[in-house]
C-alpha cells in the first residue's frame, strides 16, 4: 500500500545520502588530487544515493494505485518526449552558437518536466 508521507522521508533519506556522497567525493577530490582509475571511483560514489533515489521511486511506484500510475505514466511519458525534443533542439542549437549542453544536465531537465507532467495529469483526472 502506497503512503505518501513513508515515501517523501524515504526519497529525502535518498536525496540527502546523494548529497552528502557528493560534498564528500568533492571533497576527498580536492584533498587528493587523484588521477586515472581513482579519480574515476571517487567521482562515482554519489551514484549510490542516486541508485538509493531510484530504488526508492521505483518501489513507489509498486504501491501505487491504478489511478495513481496512470497519472505518472502520463507524467512520465511528457517527461521522456520532453526532454528528447528538448535535448534534440538543444543539440541542433549548438551548430547555430548555443552552449554544450552537457549530459549531466539531462536528469534535472527531466525531473523538472516529470513534476510538471504529474500536476497536469492530476488536474486532469480529478
Amino acid at each position: 500500500m502506497f503512503k505518501p508521507k513513508q515515501y517523501v522521508i524515504e526519497l529525502a533519506g535518498a536525496m540527502g545520502l546523494y548529497a552528502l556522497l557528493l560534498v564528500g567525493a568533492n571533497m576527498l577530490e580536492r584533498a587528493l588530487g587523484p588521477e586515472g582509475s581513482l579519480k574515476l571511483a571517487i567521482n562515482l560514489v554519489p551514484m549510490v544515493g542516486a541508485l538509493a533515489a531510484a530504488w526508492v521511486i521505483l518501489r513507489h511506484l509498486g504501491r501505487m494505485d491504478e489511478m495513481q500510475r496512470r497519472i505518472q505514466f502520463d507524467a512520465i511519458s511528457l517527461s521522456f518526449i520532453g526532454t528528447a525534443l528538448f535535448t534534440l533542439a538543444w543539440g541542433f542549437g549548438e551548430g547555430g552558437g548555443l552552449p554544450h549542453l552537457r549530459a549531466f544536465w539531462v536528469w534535472p531537465i527531466m525531473g523538472t518536466i516529470w513534476a510538471f507532467g504529474v500536476f497536469v495529469a492530476q488536474r486532469r483526472y480529478r
